[in-house]
């Protein structure tokens, strides 16, 4: 009788531990390891952009920012006026820009780790079905959000990028504004 108690004993244990336990959902699974390759690829696109023209861009901008300054205060001809006025917001954005850029890099990280903890949750069946497809459902939002805000990164990086190359035209225009300020 003891055996026999014992081996009910025993059989219960392993049916609750091993047989008896829900199976991982291979879709689920599947969506959250295709949702690690996105944002793995946010993550090498971020990469590939040079954080620096950021910096280089708030430099310019302190460097010149009282020649700008200066130069507003001038009569200006539209093409000069506009030239200028989206030089110098372009690099007034550039330190908000890198902001984003990290904070979007930082959210890439988070969620690949989160997304690794759901996966691991799922396959051991730890959450209960309708927990995982909520968990699942609130991280491919989280992910299309942060491939959205990679855009744009994208974008604004673009746009810092095209005033860095044409800051020489710039320049051009504001040691212009010194030369005739001497000459007078």
């Amino acid at each position: 009788m003891r055996s026999i108690l014992f081996a009910a004993v025993i059989a219960l244990i392993a049916c609750t531990t091993v047989s008896c336990r829900r199976a991982a959902d291979p879709r689920q699974i599947a969506a959250v390891d295709s949702l690690i390759t996105a944002l793995d690829a946010v993550r090498l696109t971020l990469n590939e952009l040079d954080t620096q023209h950021y910096a280089a861009a708030d430099s310019i901008l302190q460097a010149n920012r009282v020649l700008f300054l200066q130069r507003f205060a001038d009569t200006l001809d539209r093409t000069n006026a506009s030239t200028l006025g989206d030089q110098f917001v372009q690099l007034r954005e550039a330190s908000r820009r890198a902001t984003d850029h990290r904070n979007v890099s930082e959210a890439a990280a988070k969620g690949t780790v989160r997304l690794k903890q759901l996966k691991q949750d799922l396959s051991t069946a730890a959450l209960a079905e309708e927990e995982g497809a909520h968990a699942l459902a609130n991280e491919a939002t989280a992910v299309a959000t942060i491939e959205n805000r990679v855009l744009e990164v994208i974008t604004n990086y673009r746009s810092t990028q095209h005033a860095l190359e044409r800051q020489l035209q710039v320049d051009s225009l504001l040691v212009d504004t010194l030369q005739k300020r001497r000459t007078r």
